[in-house]
């Protein structure tokens, strides 16, 4: 169908989610489709629930924000989780480092990318004048069909696609992890021009966890950096592969 029919139909089941689903469940329509535009603005980022309070109780900048505020917008999360609107992908922490050096906090992405275009208002065209806006809506791509293909696994864990994010500031958009303890490491980049920049910090993510002292980390089964465009995969001389999003299903 064209962009046009397309976008109706989305902005229709965010209609019918807030107006009909959310109140059926007990929860209030206008926190609901708050939070979600808050979180499109902020797609795959680690956002504090008292951010999110704030703009779910359309509360200035910086405002106080009370418990039961906080509360509330833990329930309106997992009703949008319990209707399929948001999933949440949580920190990875390996064997060998500790939970508190760690961000554990969960990332956010919307169930289809098209939501997230759908609640900022941006077709097509408009994506394509905003680049950093459009790099967020394909890593959400990106971290959906993750979540497809890993998860149809027969060795998929529990949570087969998680996120890497430490004190130093190191992080990986993914990280594919099987139940037998195999892992793997992705960046999500639009364009083959970060390429390299991410190819640089998959590496060194990997060298940084294997000199762990107590080596109780297995090398990774592969690095990747998945991008937008190209026909064919290929590997890096440092071993890195680059992967087009559309080969991911091959």
């Amino acid at each position: 169908m064209s962009a046009e029919d397309a976008q109706v139909i989305v902005r229709s089941y965010l209609t019918q989610v807030f107006e009909q689903g959310i109140p059926r469940m007990g929860g209030d329509h206008r926190v609901a489709e708050r939070l979600c535009r808050s979180l499109a603005r902020s797609v795959g980022q680690s956002v504090s629930n008292v951010t999110l309070a704030q703009d779910g109780f359309g509360h200035a900048a910086k405002a106080e924000v009370s418990d039961s505020e906080r509360r509330e917008v833990s329930r309106h999360l997992a009703l949008l989780s319990d209707v399929y609107l948001v999933d949440e992908i949580e920190g990875w922490v390996p064997a060998s480092r500790s939970p508190k050096r760690m961000r554990v906090s969960p990332k956010r992405y919307f169930a289809d990318p098209s939501i997230a275009a759908a609640l900022l208002g941006m077709g097509p065209e408009r994506l394509l004048q905003d680049w950093q806006t459009f790099g967020m809506v394909f890593e959400n791509l990106v971290m959906r069909d993750l979540q497809v293909y890993a998860e149809a696994h027969p060795l998929a864990s529990a949570r087969p696609v998680r996120y890497y994010h430490d004190d130093s500031g190191l992080e990986a958009d993914a990280i594919i992890e099987l139940a037998d303890g195999r892992w793997a490491a992705c960046e999500v980049k639009l364009s083959h021009d970060k390429v390299a920049d991410a190819a640089r910090s998959l590496t060194r993510l990997r060298d940084k966890l294997l000199r762990d002292e107590r080596r109780r980390v297995d090398p990774p089964a592969f690095l990747a950096v998945i991008v937008g465009a190209g026909e064919a995969a290929y590997r890096r001389p440092d071993g890195v592969y680059v992967v087009p999003i559309r080969m991911l299903g091959e």
